[in-house]
């Protein structure tokens, strides 16, 4: 069979431009550091690879849900450490205004700071998140969850509801408590009352001249409420930090895996690489000699 000098050509280039792709797409996986450039490349790697990409960014929204639930439970907790301490200035207070040597100025006189910290209890007990959320409203977030008539009635208008975060494939935590927490427990004289009104009332009887001893047992009352949420608070906090070490440990799991399915073996590249440039190398050489070949060279 005869082979013209224009076929010689076509294959010669043919062969150094494939020797050419080989080099230069060895070179672009040793640049990146990944086996797999395309697709193609390795379908069914590729295809896991894109599972576990998927992985790794859903437990990445669990951490950073982790971080959101930690920060607002942290606010909460601090709120309601707050009450819990305005709570006990309150106690003492009213054991103080209990003394039967106290005048009637003296006890107006505490009256006077009882009524301050009522105050900062519905500041409290309003809270807001870092969003402007309400901390104590349920579900209703943008509503103020804590009113004062100034008479004495306390109203709440939020709901029961606890807002919740996933944090991980099969766990949730809630993040916040209703201000139910501040209402509705069981009085000393009998009924229900709230927080507020146990404020409102004991500052009331010592304007009047007159001790209150009923509001001691029901503050410590509202204290046991309000030291049980907390310890529920500290019990999802401490959920959230296992979970979140959990997570830690699967996405290092999944990205061992991946590092596996996609990331190049630097030796075995770097060899490939120095033979196929030598390959390249030597097909430019033999194109050089096949050019010669031709009988005008001869005549």
């Amino acid at each position: 069979m005869r082979i013209s000098t224009t076929q010689l050509f076509t294959q010669s280039v043919d062969a150094m431009l494939e020797k050419q792709r080989q080099v230069s797409e060895t070179e672009l996986q040793v640049a990146s550091g990944k086996r797999i450039l395309r697709p193609s490349d390795d379908p069914s790697a590729a295809v896991r690879v894109l599972d576990l990409d998927e992985v790794q960014q859903r437990l990445a929204q669990y951490q950073r849900n982790a971080d959101a639930a930690t920060a607002r439970l942290d606010q909460e907790e601090t709120a309601l450490l707050s009450v819990e301490n305005l709570l006990q200035r309150v106690r003492e207070l009213a054991v103080q205004g209990a003394n039967g040597t106290l005048s009637t100025n003296d006890r107006r006189a505490i009256a006077a700071e009882v009524r301050e910290h009522m105050q900062s209890f519905l500041e409290l007990a309003n809270s807001r998140d870092a969003n402007g959320e309400y901390l104590f409203s349920g579900f209703q977030s943008l509503t103020e969850p804590l009113s004062h008539d100034g008479a004495g009635t306390f109203t709440y208008s939020g709901d029961t509801g606890q807002r919740t975060l996933k944090i991980g494939d099969t766990r949730e935590v809630a993040v916040g408590d209703p201000g139910t927490i501040f209402m509705d427990f069981a009085a000393a004289g009998g009924g229900t009352t709230n927080v507020g009104e146990v404020l409102y009332d004991l500052a009331a009887n010592l304007e009047a001249g007159s001790a209150y001893p009923d509001a001691i047992t029901d503050i410590d009352t509202a204290f046991a409420q309000l030291f049980d949420t907390r310890a529920r608070i500290g019990a999802r906090m401490n959920a959230i930090d296992d979970q979140k070490q959990a997570n830690d440990a699967f996405d290092l799991a999944t990205a061992q895996v991946k590092s596996t399915l996609e990331d190049l073996d630097y030796a075995e590249a770097i060899s490939r690489f120095n033979q196929q440039l030598a390959a390249l190398q030597a097909s430019q050489q033999a194109f050089i000699r096949i050019q010669d070949l031709s009988l005008f060279n001869f005549l």
